[in-house]
């Protein structure tokens, strides 16, 4: 394209001010201009003019008209004359670009926003509030890390139209507009005093990868995608020649597990298959679960106290840990008599029972269960166990009874019911409550709970999330782990069905887990001994 067919750009608001200001100095300089060279021919004839007048004053001419003016005085006069003309046109020239802004004022009247228009519908402006302040104001239920001094402290706060907060009406400007001190920061009542509804959305960025995260105006999704730049066919580690594509939460991108997925599908097919496993236990306690609840409901109605029951199950191979329990507990002056013990083998029942516990051996569904015990974490004995966890929770739940679960390999420094039981405790109204495992894995993400100590207080919610992890009782066999099972149905059924999940903060004194055993000496209710 030639430069004479060059389409003439576009006239912006700041282009408009400077061809303003450039036709304001073109005026000054012509009319300065035009009145330097009248004046200098004014001048010019004045001089001639006074000659003319001396070679007259013999005649008396001097008696007829006024002496001339000066050199100095024809100068201060020229220099007033080209002021005022000057501040005439000046004048007109502002009063035409008056005239023009109340023409077009969305060319003149411009302000910077945080965001666009164009994403007005959904993000119209931002907020600050500190992480730490948040989690005081808000209890979420998720275990959060101090925020201050670890580049998380604050969190971004994204408005509707129609949420932004309007108490200070120039904190209001400040969220939709620029005003050059940044995004303003807040506290949390007055951040969200206009949010009739708040998303959540909890980030991090595992593997420590170049990270991007978008947020698109579209129909409601309660689920986070996840794109990483691999082949997940070929199970790849991130490079930087592949697009990006879709993969799993757990997808390892980097480190030793890289292109390994943390979540899979249990395998249908081969003999050992985790989902035909899964159907014949599942058999198996449908065609019992009528009897087992008949046998369970005059032992719970015996051992129940304000409504809960503690639970426990065991095997012959963990019952020197069910005995240091009991030990323990008496030593300190605990009563026992709430407590009922699930064994999986006859012996153990008859140990248990040999210690003053409360026993329910369901032949049935644990009986074909090990009786040794663990060699390692996920071997064939572990994965089995976790089974029996399922059921001796889901058992009392069915019957409406509240469940304390834990595992053999604790100690009581208090009794942790005194807790649960307390109505004017700021947890009070939480489904599930569980102790930090510990661990930040993305396995466990995003509430990192403990399956070996919970509570749970009966209701349909509570129900129904432990009837689902029997009936995914297949992905415990072919992840090796209850609780990452565990886990990802309390996100899935706390944002389904509104389950309230609380899981107690790693950093803290009640009931702190094995992480905080060797660190932290002064402890309360709860100690894990070993693993």
């Amino acid at each position: 394209m030639s430069l004479s067919h060059r389409p003439p750009r576009p006239m912006t608001p700041a282009s408009i001010k400077d061809a303003s200001a450039s036709r304001v100095i073109l005026i000054a300089v012509n009319v300065t201009f035009v009145l330097l060279l009248c004046s200098s021919c004014y001048l010019a004839g004045s001089l001639l003019g006074q000659q003319s007048f001396d070679s007259t004053q013999t005649h008396g001419v001097d008696r007829l008209v006024k002496p001339m003016a000066t050199a100095p005085e024809c100068k201060e006069a020229e220099e007033k004359l080209i002021e005022s003309k000057v501040r005439e046109k000046v004048a007109e020239l502002e009063e035409a670009m008056e005239k023009e802004r109340r023409a077009s004022p969305k060319q003149t009247r411009v302000k910077s926003r945080h965001l666009p228009d164009t994403t007005k519908k959904f993000a119209y402006g931002l907020g600050r509030a500190k992480k730490d302040d948040l989690k005081d104001y808000f209890d979420f239920g998720n275990p959060l890390d101090q925020g201050k001094g670890t580049g998380e402290e604050d969190a971004i706060i994204i408005y509707g139209k129609h949420s932004l907060p309007n108490t200070d009406k120039s904190l209001t400007r400040s969220v939709e507009y620029n005003d050059g001190t940044g995004i303003p920061l807040m506290s949390p009542k007055v951040a969200t005093e206009n949010c009739d509804a708040m998303n959540v959305i909890f980030t991090e960025n595992p593997g420590n990868t170049r990270q991007c995260t978008a947020i698109i105006g579209n129909f409601e999704s309660f689920h986070i995608q996840r794109w990483m730049k691999v082949n997940t066919t070929a199970s790849t580690s991130i490079r930087d020649e592949l697009p990006l594509s879709l993969v799993s939460r757990g997808y390892a991108s980097r480190g030793s597990k890289s292109g390994r997925a943390n979540f899979y599908a249990p395998p249908f097919d081969g003999k050992w298959s985790p989902v035909m496993r899964h159907w014949k236990m599942l058999r198996t306690f449908f065609q019992n679960v009528d009897s087992v609840l008949a046998d369970l409901t005059p032992i719970l109605k015996k051992v129940a106290r304000n409504n809960t029951v503690v639970v426990l199950t065991c095997n012959k191979g963990q019952s020197a840990l069910l005995m240091n329990f009991a030990c323990s507990a008496r030593r300190r002056g605990f009563d026992l008599g709430n407590i009922l013990v699930f064994p999986t083998d006859v012996e153990t029942k008859e140990f248990a029972e040999g210690l003053g516990l409360t026993t329910y051996y369901d032949e049935q569904n644990m009986g074909p269960l090990p009786s040794g015990e663990a060699r390692r974490y996920g071997d064939k004995n572990f994965k089995a166990m976790m089974y029996a966890k399922v059921l001796c929770v889901l058992y009392p739940l069915m019957l409406h009874y509240d469940v304390l679960f834990q595992d053999v390999d604790l100690v009581w420094l208090k009794d942790p019911l005194e807790y649960f039981h307390d109505k004017a405790s700021e947890t009070s109204h939480f489904d599930v409550l569980f102790q930090h495992d510990g661990s930040n894995s993305v396995r466990y993400a995003p509430y990192a709970a403990n399956s070996g100590f919970y509570y749970v207080r009966a209701n349909k919610r509570s129900q129904y999330l432990f009837t689902s992890l029997l009936y995914h009782s297949d992905l415990i066999i072919t992840w090796d782990s209850h609780q990452q099972v565990i886990v990802q149905l309390l996100a899935e059924h706390s944002s389904l069905f509104g389950l309230n999940v609380k899981v107690f903060d790693r950093d803290t004194d009640m009931f702190p887990g094995e992480y905080l055993m060797m660190p932290r000496p002064v402890i309360s209710y709860v100690v894990i001994l070993s693993f």
